[in-house]
């Protein structure tokens, strides 16, 4: 059997597969066949239906928008429609529970998915009969297309659903089209780390391999005793913590093979790793820096856990530019109780002061070595208007004590099937208030993150190893390889995919100007 696995790309509350981070779930699936898949991504599916609609398309026109709905493809037009009707099973996977905005990339939704599969399905050739591939004109009324490869669906859309945007109603798999839904689940990390092996090499069919971040579990299933309201982690996994030399082992495979940057994330909370031993943390760290990859960063951060031990042994051994995601998601106490949130607002605060006293100094990059990040969510149960302008305060004052914040996200909830804010409110606040929300972010963009960004990339600041990433118009936008790495826009067009130095000139409401440094 011929298989290919279809990567529509996936960002969960804990776990992030869009490009330029290589998720797990693809890697995970690729190591449960004997023979390696191919690995093909939605940018494919969505390249052939540019092709067979605009014959000339350019991915990259020279004086307009990089088109990043097809940026990540990984083959020409003809290559992708060989393999696809060469499929005997094809392996999707689907799922963005965190709705976010991305720089290079976009995820492909449920809907999306099965409607270009679809219009492939209407002009396969029925292999088994010996047909060869038609034109649209020659295999109308053919009986020998039967638009039969089987369709596998996998992923966290079969946990509570997907959605791309937040604040909408979450998409959930219809078991009527897909001809079965798998889940994939491991009981232990002894049972997943022989198909994590395996499944490493996969990295190798996927582009630009050396601009990529590759996402590294750590643990799974959230540690607290009852979770957050809105959480679909809870629901996926009881706890689970991967051994240090599990981690290890699957690091060094994946550097063998030419991958150079790693972020230890899959988890819900890093510093909460083994119960929060910093022995055990310790003995995780210390190989992984040992073996000098480029980039090794973390993710989710429950201020809860935050204290000096564990912020200094991930300052000691992470490269510079990480961020510790907390997730706030919101200052008001009345919103905290009613959603069962991570901490009250004094701790909070202690945990964002904890992280700047220790990781808050410049590294080598020209990025601080490790700074805090915060969520905010709209449309949490118990939310009123006043809500906002606690939440706003609460920024105010973060800003105004003189601390470093590298990024302040802000979405609207999506109350996922099975979670207990699904169950008790649903969307009841988001209706509600919506008419708040469009305000009270730009007041943030415009009082908060710009001050921010001058404090944390003063004029003249350096930051070295930018990758270009887009164009449009006539600036090109480029990033540095790591957890949430600042945008950077250049008043020219470089070409794309290669690295440079740039310095520091103005900002925009979330990312910097700068001119790039001559080498």
């Amino acid at each position: 059997m011929k298989r290919a696995i279809l990567d529509c790309y996936t960002d969960e509350p804990a776990g992030l597969g869009v490009p330029p981070f290589i998720g797990v779930w693809p890697r995970y699936a690729a190591g449960l066949f004997e023979d390696e898949p191919t690995y093909l991504t939605v940018d494919d599916i969505r390249l052939v239906r540019y092709v067979e609609c605009v014959p000339e398309v350019v991915i990259d026109p020279p004086y307009g928008r990089t088109h990043l709905e097809v940026l990540n493809h990984t083959r020409s037009y003809e290559e992708i429609r060989q393999v696809l009707e060469n499929t005997d099973e094809l392996v999707i996977i689907v799922g963005v529970q965190t709705p976010g905005k991305y720089l290079s990339a976009r995820p492909g939704t449920l809907h999306e998915v099965e409607k270009l599969l679809r219009s492939f399905e209407d002009g396969r050739p029925n292999r088994s009969m010996g047909v060869p591939p038609m034109d649209s004109e020659s295999r109308a009324g053919c009986p020998c297309y039967d638009g039969s490869f089987r369709k596998v669906l996998t992923g966290p859309v079969l946990i509570g659903g997907t959605q791309a945007r937040g604040g909408a109603r979450p998409q959930v798999a219809d078991a009527e089209y897909f001809d079965e839904l798998r889940p994939m689940t491991f009981d232990t990390y002894d049972q997943l780390q022989p198909l994590a092996l395996k499944g490493a090499s996969f990295i190798k069919q996927m582009p630009r391999l050396a601009n990529r971040i590759v996402e590294i579990e750590t643990g799974r299933g959230c540690p607290r005793e009852r979770g957050c309201s809105f959480c679909t982690e809870p629901i996926k996994n009881k706890v689970q913590w991967r051994r240090p030399e599990l981690v290890v082992e699957e690091v060094k495979t994946l550097m063998d093979l030419g991958a150079k940057a790693f972020r230890l994330g899959k988890q819900s909370c890093i510093y909460s790793y083994e119960g929060g031993d910093p022995q055990k943390l310790e003995a995780m760290l210390s190989p992984l820096a040992a073996m000098r990859p480029a980039v090794l960063h973390i993710d989710n951060a429950n201020p809860q856990m935050i204290d000096e031990k564990r912020t200094e042994l991930f300052v000691k051994y992470l490269t510079p530019g990480s961020t510790a995601a907390m997730g706030i998601e919101s200052f008001d106490s009345r919103v905290t109780a009613a959603n069962n949130l991570n901490c009250p607002y004094d701790m909070a605060f202690e945990a964002i002061r904890t992280v700047n006293r220790i990781g808050g100094f410049r590294g080598e990059n020209g990025c601080h070595a490790l700074l805090p990040g915060i969520n905010i969510l709209l449309g949490l149960a118990a939310e009123t208007p006043e809500t906002l302008d606690k939440n706003f305060a609460a920024l105010k004052r973060i800003f105004d004590e003189g601390l470093l914040i590298r990024r302040i996200n802000i979405r609207r909830v999506v109350p996922f099937p099975g979670t207990p804010l699904y169950q008790q409110v649903g969307r009841k606040f988001l209706r509600k208030n919506m008419r708040y929300y469009v305000d009270w972010i730009e007041k943030v963009r415009q009082e908060i993150d710009i001050p921010m960004l001058q404090r944390l990339f003063p004029v003249g600041t350096v930051l070295k190893d930018l990758v270009s990433e887009v164009h449009n118009g006539h600036m090109t936008f480029l990033r540095q390889i790591g957890s949430y790495p600042i945008v950077v826009g250049l008043h020219e067009r470089l070409p794309l995919n290669k690295r440079f130095d740039a310095r520091v000139t103005g900002y925009m409401r979330r990312s910097l100007v700068a001119e790039r440094i001559q080498s």
